[in-house]
C-alpha cells in the first residue's frame, strides 16, 4: 500500500441517488467522491454490522461534508510465465489503483434533537430522507445546553484490512482541521434562510458556530473518540441506532475569533 491521501468533498446534489441500490449503480451525476464514501460505508455498516442498504443513505448526506482515505493500491492482473527452462515468456502485468479504504463525514447544524436516554430507532424512509430539521431548543445534556450550534462528526468507517494503521485518526484530523479553518462555512445566511426560520428575534440571535462538535458514537469505540480529545456526555445518555448501542460525546475546538458571513 502507497502513502494514503484524503479527498475532500462539500455540501452536494445527490438527487436521484438511490438508497435501495449500491453506489456501483448510481446515476453518473453522483460525484465520485461521495459513491467512494458509500462504497466503504457498505462494506463496513452494510456488510459487517447488517444495517440495511435502504437505511445507509440519509438527508444529511446531501448538506454535510465529507472526506475519503484512498490507498494506491498494486493488483497482479497477469502473472508471470517462465518456459520450462525457468526464462521469463511474459513479464507479470500488474496495475495500481486509488482505492477508497476509509470515510468520515460532517454534519452541520441544525440537527434532529437529541436521542432520548434508552431509545432505540431505525431510518424511517422517506420521511427521513426529505431534508434537514428545524432550528429548535432542545434538552440539554453535560455539554450541550440545547442551545448552542454544533458540527456533528459521524459515519467514520475504515476497511477491515486497513485498521490499526492510523486511517482512521487520519479522517477524524482532517475534519477537524477543516473545520477549525472554515468555522463560518455552515453559518447560515439571514438574508438566505430568513430570521423567522432561524429561531432568531435578532442579528445576536442568529446561530454561529464556536466550536462545539459532537459524535454519536458506537459504545465499542468510545474510547477511540476520547483519545480524539472528546468526553463522554453522560446527560445524554445511551440509546440504540439500527440495533447498536450509542452514546453522545463532545468536544470544543478552538477557532479564534470570527465573524458572521
Amino acid at each position: 500500500m502507497g502513502t494514503p491521501f484524503v479527498q475532500f468533498l462539500g455540501p452536494s446534489n445527490l438527487e436521484g441517488y438511490n438508497r435501495k441500490r449500491q453506489p456501483s449503480e448510481q446515476p453518473a451525476t453522483i460525484p465520485k467522491t461521495f459513491l467512494d464514501a458509500m462504497e466503504v460505508r457498505e462494506q463496513v455498516f452494510v456488510k459487517e454490522q447488517n444495517i440495511p442498504l435502504e437505511n445507509e443513505f440519509d438527508a444529511d448526506d446531501a448538506r454535510s461534508c465529507h472526506w475519503v482515505a484512498y490507498a494506491s493500491i498494486n493488483t497482479t492482473v497477469e502473472p508471470e510465465v517462465t518456459d520450462e527452462d525457468g526464462n521469463i515468456v511474459r513479464r507479470k502485468q500488474s496495475v495500481t489503483r486509488s482505492t477508497p479504504i476509509g470515510t468520515i463525514r460532517l454534519v452541520p447544524f441544525p440537527h434532529a434533537a437529541h436521542p432520548e436516554p434508552g431509545s432505540a430507532y431505525t431510518l424511517d424512509a422517506p420521511e427521513a430522507v426529505s431534508g434537514p430539521p428545524p432550528y429548535i431548543i432542545d434538552r440539554p445534556t453535560t455539554f450541550h445546553d440545547g442551545k448552542e450550534p454544533y458540527l456533528k462528526l459521524g459515519r467514520i468507517a475504515v476497511l477491515k484490512e486497513f485498521r490499526g494503521s492510523g486511517i482512521a485518526r487520519l479522517l477524524a484530523d482532517s475534519a477537524i482541521t477543516w473545520a477549525r479553518q472554515n468555522p463560518t462555512f455552515f453559518n447560515p445566511s439571514i438574508a438566505v434562510v430568513g430570521m423567522e426560520n432561524l429561531g432568531a428575534k435578532s442579528v445576536d440571535d442568529v446561530p454561529v458556530w464556536k466550536g462545539l462538535m459532537c459524535v454519536h458514537a458506537q459504545e465499542q469505540v468510545a474510547k477511540v473518540w476520547a483519545k480524539w480529545g472528546f468526553e463522554l456526555d453522560e446527560g445524554m445518555g445511551s440509546w440504540y441506532e439500527e440495533g447498536i448501542k450509542h452514546v453522545g460525546m463532545f468536544r470544543r475546538v478552538d477557532i479564534g475569533n470570527t465573524t458572521r458571513q
